[in-house]
């Protein structure tokens, strides 16, 4: 009995890294979406002026800064999560409130009404292998280009796991790979959705070993329904080459909808546009990314895609005049210092005379893949030639960020706003749960009329309980 339970356990030892390996397949360059509570566990049990500011981390540095995390109760949620532990404690729950209090000078531009703001997190372990995670929060009335557009619960989800197999329904966002500045073809700028996901390990002749993941989504978009999916392969090629490729679609109407669960979307769109319906109903992209790893902190990524392009003779492009729509972001991660991360990036996306990258192309409004005005790819947009970069500084209790970024038109006969904006956050941990922060932003954004020229500065409080 006890060299049975010595090779269960040493079983189970083999098993942690094995299952981090197939759910983190590209952990190295994938950033949970903006409201995960992965940032709230991080910040109320490692909790560093960075991790109370909600600095953004890729899947990586989420795990190399849980070996941080003391010994409570809520670890194991963190460890579970990341693919670091084997089973959730059972039938255990916790909330983490986070309140935040505002404060601004008379001739801010950036004053709001609302001069605080709160955040609670709910999570649940329904069984060793199932979690409900639950996100209350008002945060976005205060920012972005289109707050009426989200309501007081960006996240629901249920997570549960089979083996290797892990399995989601949810209402939130969606965010695949990309860089810091936003992810090329599923991105978590729109508001939320409810969809299905799943991801197992996928063996493939002569290709190797493979993480497969996908989903579906139905959501109603200016009084009718549309349809959203996509499906990504990824592989650690080796110890600094990753590989991933992804395809999505947007639909305004899905024949057969079955079937375009089961094969590749692109000869769903063919057969079925034969067949029933013809062209202006099914938005495909597809999406192919390398990372490169030289150490453990540094990364070097690039991802191109393809929303438009003629499809090569045999798959039935002979003859075709589609227009390219295409787009690149290319970018680096480093730490040039312990203390220091510095992150740049450049986007590129096509510009044509119907739209562009994203673009309707003379369709029906719903075919653009927008939801409510915002983009469903990198906030960018279509027809941009845009710049980001992000500087951070943590030493103790201070923590400085820089970022900005400065967007063009790629093609001048088509508009486009042009301009950039710039964020500057001082920070100082005034106790281990609260952090004191200073902010001053600056944007100067130009169309065709008056800049949207704006600047201002303000006082930050946040506790998180």
């Amino acid at each position: 009995m006890r060299g049975a339970s010595t090779l269960r356990n040493r079983g189970r030892s083999q098993a942690l890294p094995l299952l981090g390996l197939l759910l983190l397949s590209a952990a190295a360059q994938q950033l949970p979406v903006h409201d995960d509570p992965l940032y709230d566990l991080l910040a109320r049990t490692a909790p560093t002026p960075a991790h109370l500011a909600r600095a953004p981390r890729s899947l990586d540095e989420f795990r190399e800064r849980a070996d941080l995390v003391s010994a409570q109760p809520w670890r194991e949620f963190l460890r579970w999560r990341l693919g670091q532990a084997e089973r959730l404690p059972p039938r255990q729950g916790m909330l983490l409130t986070t309140l935040e209090g505002f404060g601004y000078p008379t001739d801010s531009n950036w004053s709001t009404d609302a001069k605080g703001a709160y955040r609670v997190v709910g999570l649940w372990s329904l069984g060793e292998q199932a979690l409900l995670e639950m996100v209350w929060s008002d945060s976005a009335r205060r920012e972005g280009a289109n707050p009426s557009a989200f309501d007081a619960m960006p996240l629901a989800r249920l997570t549960f796991r089979t083996g290797e197999w892990e399995w989601q329904l949810a209402r939130a966002n969606l965010r695949w790979a990309g860089g810091y500045s936003g992810a090329l073809l599923v991105n978590d700028a729109m508001p939320p959705v409810p969809y299905a996901h799943i991801a197992f390990p996928m063996h493939l002749p002569m290709l190797g070993k493979w993480q497969f993941e996908q989903f579906y989504a139905q959501f109603e978009q200016d009084g009718q329904m549309v349809w959203w999916g996509g499906r990504r392969l990824t592989r650690a090629l080796d110890s600094r080459w990753s590989l991933s490729a992804a395809e999505a679609f947007k639909a305004l109407r899905l024949p057969n909808g079955a079937l375009s669960q089961l094969v590749p979307y692109y000869l769903y769109q063919k057969w079925m546009s034969r067949a029933e319906i013809g062209s202006g109903w099914f938005n495909y992209l597809a999406e192919i990314g390398v990372i490169y790893q030289p150490n453990a902190t540094n990364r070097l990524y690039l991802f191109w895609l393809i929303d438009d392009i003629r499809a090569p003779d045999f798959l039935g492009g002979r003859g075709a005049n589609t227009p390219r729509k295409i787009a690149t972001l290319l970018g680096v991660r480093f730490k040039p210092t312990p203390d220091t991360r510095l992150i740049l990036e450049g986007v590129l996306t096509d510009g044509t005379e119907n739209g562009g990258t994203y673009g309707a192309a003379g369709h029906d409004p719903r075919y653009a893949y927008f939801y409510k005005g915002l983009p469903m790819g990198h906030p960018f947009g279509a027809n941009r030639r845009g710049l980001y970069a992000r500087f951070e500084w943590e030493r103790e209790r201070w923590f400085l960020a820089l970022e900005g970024w400065n967007i063009g038109r790629f093609h001048d006969f088509l508009p486009g706003e042009r301009g950039y904006q710039f964020d500057v956050q001082l920070s100082y941990q005034a106790t281990r749960t609260s952090l004191l922060s200073l902010r001053y932003r600056s944007r100067h954004l130009r169309e065709t009329d008056l800049p949207d020229a704006r600047c201002g500065w303000w006082l930050q409080w946040s506790q998180i309980f």
